[in-house]
């Protein structure tokens, strides 16, 4: 037993020694992304009593949106495998997004409040699995904080253009090259962002709300497990509505939703409506 460990043991160590660094670039010209657009939150959006908790579930409903938007001002740099032998020309990268706006959206949110610092935690499904945080105030006239969110999902997508790749061994570096030309593909991608909410209470059961978020799709700036060169734009995003607590139990809301970014040539409304049941 213990002579077949030392084998494998040395044989590791010979294949580790053998090889080095070896990284991959890729270059795209051309390409649609699906990326998928969190629904607003807000926090609590009611006056909790003094050193009090309170759960709330609830369901946000939208109109399912396929909207694309074609993306400015990003480019492939150049790369070269070193050697001489192969390399990418720097260009545009002619990239859009396609945002895919679920029609239902459901979470669960816990808040816990003690004189007036209030934080939460909830988890939900959009229409993957996401989680998010929160801290703030929480007042009889106002509710304010920040939240973070991250978000798994499989995202789909279709790209064109050239890869390049270089492993580094003992007996010199290997290159290679090759052609992107992915019509259907998908790959398993974490996104998520950091955004802010206020709300202001006329009525102790009444919330004006306004709640900016910037997140980011494709944070490893990678395709097919290969690097690229240019980073994925941020969305953001800002809520304008209002909800309303009735009976202390159930909670509905309204507003809309605008959605825009660096990259893109215009901005984006959507009406957005939710109900929750708080207990």
């Amino acid at each position: 037993m213990m002579r077949a460990l030392a084998i494998c043991a040395i044989a590791a160590c010979i294949g580790i020694s053998l090889c080095g660094c070896s990284w991959s670039k890729a270059s795209i010209t051309e390409g649609t992304f699906n990326v998928y657009a969190p629904a607003p939150f807000t926090g609590a959006a009611f006056s909790m009593d003094e050193k009090s908790s309170v759960k709330r579930a609830s369901v946000q409903i939208r109109k399912f949106d396929k909207e694309t938007w074609q993306l400015h001002g990003l480019t492939n740099e150049k790369e070269t495998t070193g050697s001489g032998g192969y390399q990418l020309e720097r260009s545009d990268a002619n990239i859009a997004y396609r945002l895919l706006r679920f029609p239902v959206t459901g979470a669960f949110d816990y808040f816990s409040k003690n004189r007036i610092s209030m934080w939460g935690l909830g988890l939900g499904l959009d229409p993957f699995p996401f989680i998010r945080a929160s801290a703030g105030i929480n007042s009889r006239f106002i509710e304010a904080g920040i939240t973070a969110y991250l978000n798994l999902s499989m995202n789909h997508f279709s790209a064109k253009g050239k890869w390049i790749s270089v492993q580094e061994t003992l007996a010199g570096d290997m290159d290679d090259s090759g052609d992107i030309d992915c019509d259907k593909c998908h790959e398993t991608k974490f996104h998520g962002g950091l955004g802010g909410f206020i709300n202001l209470f006329p009525i102790k059961e009444l919330a004006v709300s306004y709640a900016p978020f910037l997140y980011r799709p494709w944070w490893d700036d990678e395709i097919l497990d290969r690097d690229i060169s240019f980073q994925f734009p941020y969305i953001i995003t800002q809520y304008f509505g209002a909800s309303y607590l009735i009976a202390k139990h159930v909670q509905i809301s309204a507003g809309t939703t605008v959605y825009l970014g660096k990259a893109f040539s215009g901005h984006y409304w959507y009406f957005d409506t939710g109900i929750g049941f708080v207990f």
